[in-house]
């Protein structure tokens, strides 16, 4: 239940608007400070002589078809509902690496989106529980901690008053489970899913809400084709739900992704 406009401006609000930008601050000092100390941990465990001997790094570029759809229901005035929803293609960019990742994403009319304009960076923070491995497959629990920024806005938006753009970021949290399985030495698959549920709170605003969300994928590697220098195939399945104490806010964003990275 959406609550009415006093809580919308409640002092709760305003320090949840206070307390959220401070936390995504600390989380992105923990990007900086704590990967290689995650990463130790993460190989430390088990026996040697049964690890993945194989690239931890890599950077990629993608394509995501992205469908922004409305869903606030039939109380929102007709002028202002479904105002930044679109359908049409974004370039994705990021880094991984065994604890963390960096992305960001773009689209608009060089990309052939014409009604909209769209953008998120974002990073993750995953802490790898393993439960089985051996020489060619593991399976693990990764533990996340999400931040993410996103901006639309389109043309019709801009005519509503009030109703400008959509401007939020999130923090969430969630753990799921993964896999990786090496057949062959320099060919190798991994693929994987984690939900997260948490906050969501308008950049520069009084109002919030929480957000859910599911990120799937997988993708083939092959490994060292120059040096230590490979490639990797990927697609990617990104699913947000926006649930906004303002109900002209409220969206569903459905991404589908095909990847090409560099792994080293």
């Amino acid at each position: 239940m959406k609550c009415d406009s006093g809580t919308k401006h409640s002092p709760f609000r305003k320090n949840i608007s206070q307390i959220i930008p401070s936390a995504i601050l600390i989380l992105l000092l923990v990007f900086s400070v704590f990967p290689a100390v995650l990463k130790a941990q993460m190989f430390s465990v088990g026996n040697p002589s049964v690890r993945f001997n194989t690239p931890q790094t890599e950077f990629y570029a993608g394509l995501e078809s992205l469908d922004v759809n409305f869903e606030g229901g039939n109380d929102v005035p007709p002028n202002q509902a479904g105002v930044f929803g679109f359908n049409g293609p974004i370039i994705r960019l990021g880094y991984e690496s065994p604890s963390f990742d960096i992305f960001f994403g773009s689209g608009g009319s060089i990309t052939g989106i014409e009604s909209a304009s769209y953008f998120d960076v974002g990073g993750n923070i995953d802490f790898g529980l393993p439960i089985y491995r051996s020489k060619k497959f593991s399976f693990e629990v990764p533990v996340r901690v999400a931040s993410r920024y996103t901006n639309i806005t389109s043309d019709r938006s801009l005519s509503v008053p009030g109703v400008n753009r959509f401007r939020f970021g999130t923090l969430t949290g969630g753990a799921g489970a993964r896999i990786a399985s090496r057949p062959f030495q320099n060919i190798r698959f991994r693929a994987g899913a984690v939900p997260t549920y948490g906050f969501a709170f308008a950049s520069g605003g009084f109002f919030g809400g929480s957000m859910g969300s599911v990120t799937a994928f997988g993708r083939l590697y092959f490994d060292r084709l120059f040096d230590d220098v490979g490639i990797s195939l990927g697609y990617k399945y990104d699913l947000r739900n926006y649930d906004v104490d303002e109900d002209v806010y409220d969206y569903k964003m459905i991404g589908h992704s095909l990847e090409l990275g560099i792994t080293f």
